[in-house]
């Protein structure tokens, strides 16, 4: 097994990757505000330093730019996957490529096809989910039908989304109807068959009709195509088998592609848990991390679940929050305790929730007054097994690979540094 190094969690301190040796799993909830220190403290140290592969979410594309060519020199295979401008993306990322031929029964995999139509069509409301359901059935029927029927260079979303413009022409009508003879018990028909006793409520029919057209509208441009239809296509089992860094480039101020953005790290997961099972050991070849930051902007079904089986896998995740209440509010308060329960180390970076803080204030048996006024160079850490701490943030500028960073070459005014971790960390990052 390679060596998986180590991860930086505060000044002076660090934790071993080795899942077996600890017995504590890799996951890391991150909490703190904007400009509160996660990705200079915490996600950038740890890019440098590591030895796992990793994709990271890079919300400004600042992060392939500072560390890309340091992580090439030390051998990692660098991508990028660019949602911001994708008919421009230097990678393609093709979610239907993902969804599985099953040679046995001669059919596309059922269970992707529900997945990645669980995505697109979130749930939004809990109390009420009947028709956000009912539109992730049609997507699903549509699905199916693309995959059964059309080309494999057209197994792409937009072939999906310009299938459905057809429904109010009536031409989608009678592609079905013939496919439902044809084809009786394939999955899409059985689908498209289960939809139809709603149409006699042509309000209730509408209203399907339109959430969907909502959640498909924005797959239907030459710049998603260009995506899809990118040669090079992210592998997520190559990334276990060679060291490799995908950056994946997401808006901090466009949403049009978050479902995509999510439906990526979702078949992510998915398939890099299907590498590990198809391996004797059922564990990666090489450790895959996933840095989550923004993760309140992800939606990523039974994440919860998830999370509690990857472990043993070799694959681990680093979740960036503001608040615990964003977890709350994407995934219920239930399910965001599983959540953070499964992350034995627990990062607080401060910031001004009051919710935040008496749940931390009671991790640390502190009062919430003093979680609140917490000083901007100190940290909460709790790591299962030990008592809480208070601890300082990592200072990026005393990592051994700070110089070659870009922004050291405009402040050559930094001080050289050095102490008594400096050779840890440098054992860790393999140097």
């Amino acid at each position: 097994m390679r060596d998986t190094g180590y991860r930086i969690l505060a000044n002076g301190i660090t934790v071993s990757n080795d899942t077996w040796a600890t017995g504590l799993a890799n996951h890391d909830l991150i909490i703190g505000p904007t400009g509160g220190g996660k990705t200079r403290s915490y996600v950038v140290p740890n890019l440098l330093s590591s030895q796992e592969s990793f994709i990271v979410t890079d919300t400004k594309g600042s992060l392939r730019r500072q560390v890309g060519g340091i992580l090439e020199r030390r051998g990692f295979r660098v991508l990028e996957l660019d949602f911001t401008d994708v008919l421009h993306s230097p990678w393609g990322y093709n979610p239907l490529r993902y969804i599985r031929w099953d040679g046995d029964r001669q059919c596309w995999n059922e269970q992707d096809i529900i997945t990645v139509a669980a995505v697109l069509v979130p749930v939004t409301s809990r109390t009420d989910p009947f028709w956000d359901l009912s539109a992730r059935n049609y997507a699903e029927a549509l699905i199916g039908y693309t995959l059964d029927n059309l080309p494999q260079e057209e197994h792409t979303l937009v072939s999906v989304a310009k299938l459905f413009a057809e429904a109010e022409t009536g031409i989608l009508d009678e592609l079905m109807r013939e496919y439902c003879t044809i084809c009786s018990d394939s999955f899409a028909a059985m689908r498209w068959k289960g939809l139809q006793g709603g149409r006699k409520a042509d309000k209730t029919y509408s209203s399907i009709l339109a959430i969907l057209s909502q959640k498909l509208s924005n797959y239907s441009f030459g710049g998603v195509q260009a995506l899809f239809q990118n040669p090079n296509q992210i592998d997520f089992a190559a990334i276990s088998q060679e060291p490799t860094a995908v950056f994946v480039h997401v808006s901090d101020c466009d949403f049009s592609l978050q479902n995509l953005t999510s439906l990526f790290y979702t078949q992510a997961l998915q398939a890099l848990i299907a590498e590990a099972d198809s391996r004797p050991d059922s564990r990666l070849q090489i450790p895959v991390r996933l840095y989550l930051d923004d993760f309140a902007n992800l939606i990523i079904p039974d994440m919860d679940k998830t999370i509690s089986v990857i472990r043993s896998r070799e694959i681990s995740v680093s979740i960036a929050l503001q608040s615990v209440t964003q977890l709350d509010g994407l995934y219920g308060h239930d399910k965001a305790m599983t959540i953070i329960d499964n992350c034995d180390h627990l990062l607080y970076l401060g910031g001004q929730s009051v919710e935040t803080a008496r749940f931390i204030s009671t991790k640390a048996n502190k009062p919430a007054s003093a979680i609140l006024n917490l000083p901007l160079g100190k940290a909460w850490l709790f790591e299962r097994g030990n008592s809480p701490r208070e601890v300082k943030k990592y200072d990026l500028t005393r990592h051994p690979l700070y110089r070659q960073l870009p922004e050291y070459a405009a402040q050559r005014a930094v001080p050289e540094q050095e102490d008594e971790e400096e050779p840890q960390l440098m054992a860790a990052a393999g140097l």
